[in-house]
Formats: C-alpha cells, sequence, structure tokens
C-alpha cells in the first residue's frame, strides 16, 4: 500500500469500496453494533477509573482531526466541501458536550450523532474509496465516534431526553434541514455540486431504489421521525419515565401560574 493509493482518490475499483450489500457493507454494520455494545457495556466502568476526563480529550482532539482530514482531502480531488453534512453537525455538537457536558447539547447530538452514524453505516455512502484508502477506515472511526459520544453520555451519565424533546429537536432539523436545502441550491446555482444532508437530490447509493425525488424526500423525513422514535423507545426506561412526568408537572406548573398584567 503506497502512500498515494493510502490518500489518494484512485476510485477505479467500486467491487473493493463499502458498497450496499457487500462484505465491505456488512463489516461497517458490525463495527457499529461493536460500538454501541461496548459503550454501554464499558461506559460506566470507564468513568468510574476516574480518567473520564482525559478520555473526553482524547476523543475530541480525535473528531477535529478526522473532521479536518475529510476535508482537506476532499479538496485536494478536488472537491468541494465544507462542513454542512448532519455527521459535521454531530462532530461539532459531539465536541461541544465534551467540552461542557451539556445536557441540552446531549438532547440534540443524541438524536443526530446516533442516528446520523448509524445511518451513515447502514447506508454507506463512501464515494468508492476502497480499503486501500484511508477514507475507507477514516469512514468507520468518524461515525463510530459520532455514535459513541451519546451513547458514553447516556450510559455513564445517565443523561435521558423525554419525548418532548424528541419533537423539539425533529423540529428544528425539519427547519435546519430547510436551510441547508436552500444553500444547496444557492451553490447548485454557480455551478457546484451540493447536495448536503442529502436532501436536495437522490444520492447515487440509493437511486436504484427511488425513482421519484418527491417520494424519497417524504419517506426521508419520515425515516427520520421514525428512527428517532425507535431510538428514544429503545433506550426509555426509569429514568426517561421520570424526566418525562418532571416536564409534565413543570408544564402544568407554568400554566397555573397567574399573570401578571401591570
Amino acid at each position: 500500500m503506497s502512500f498515494l493509493s493510502l490518500f489518494g482518490h484512485d476510485l477505479s475499483d467500486p467491487s473493493k469500496a463499502a458498497t450496499i450489500g457487500t462484505i465491505h457493507h456488512f463489516l461497517y454494520v458490525v463495527f457499529g453494533a461493536l460500538t454501541v455494545f461496548f459503550i454501554l457495556k464499558y461506559a460506566k466502568k470507564i468513568r468510574a477509573t476516574g480518567k473520564d476526563y482525559h478520555l473526553k480529550r482524547y476523543w475530541l482532539v480525535l473528531l477535529v482531526v478526522l473532521e479536518i482530514a475529510y476535508h482537506i482531502h476532499n479538496w485536494t480531488y478536488p472537491r468541494f466541501s465544507i462542513p454542512l453534512h448532519i455527521c459535521s453537525f454531530a462532530v461539532f455538537m459531539s465536541i461541544f458536550l465534551l467540552l461542557t457536558d451539556s445536557k441540552k447539547v446531549f438532547n440534540f447530538v443524541f438524536f443526530v450523532g446516533t442516528l446520523g452514524g448509524a445511518m451513515a453505516l447502514l447506508v454507506p455512502n463512501s464515494w468508492g474509496y476502497s480499503y486501500y484508502n484511508f477514507r475507507y477506515y477514516h469512514f468507520i472511526v468518524l461515525h463510530c465516534s459520532i455514535m459513541a459520544v451519546p451513547l458514553y453520555y447516556y450510559k455513564a451519565y445517565d443523561y435521558r431526553v423525554s419525548y418532548q424533546t424528541l419533537l423539539s429537536v425533529f423540529k428544528t432539523v425539519v427547519v435546519i434541514g430547510v436551510a441547508v436545502h436552500l444553500i444547496n441550491l444557492f451553490f447548485q446555482y454557480y455551478g457546484i455540486d451540493s447536495n448536503y444532508w442529502f436532501i436536495t437530490y437522490i444520492p447515487d447509493n440509493v437511486d436504484n431504489i427511488f425513482h421519484s425525488y418527491p417520494l424519497y424526500i417524504v419517506t426521508f423525513i419520515s425515516a427520520v421521525f421514525l428512527t428517532m422514535n425507535i431510538l428514544y423507545f429503545l433506550t426509555r426506561d426509569k429514568l426517561t419515565i421520570e424526566l418525562n412526568k418532571k416536564e409534565k408537572e413543570d408544564l402544568e406548573k407554568s400554566k397555573q401560574k397567574p399573570l401578571n398584567l401591570k
């Protein structure tokens, strides 16, 4: 494996890339599943060692390096690249979460990071980079990492999201998605291929499944809401129930407060 093949842009053999239905696709899914398993199994033990602070700093640096490397490599193709993909959003939110332990940030990255990483591994868009290229491994490490960060906080810190949070995050995602779509159209107007969030046209990895853009985008949005609900109910436990109850009580109290007409 030469330096050129490792960091170059040889896309001549797609059979060696992680396309849907290949052994490489299967390996991506396996790595994602192992990430979930080991994080949920060992997160509390890791935090109990007292080295949690250092782990989070190493994790943070890794995410920064991965994000920068991705864009530098794209530009050397050359391929237009700015951090607007949903997984870039997840990277930035994960970094902020690792820095601050913010519960508000967790509310978003729990859905955006966990589901963004999982969907990327389940329906990979590898651009045709084979296992001879660093992007093959970069894809695995980055998407497993953005899954791992929120799951670590879920298990080690007992952070939870309420169903009201789910609805709020979904609405925010839709609003941001509209903005990203308009940005895509702006770049396309000036001749730049731009399909951030994969919402402006049907991406190549699923164009054999969807032949109608309206059907694709309705399915896409529905799948986002459905998978958010699946994640919520899979992770729902006693702490989640207590959080929902507390938020409901707080809402009732706010309604009962007398209006100040002065």
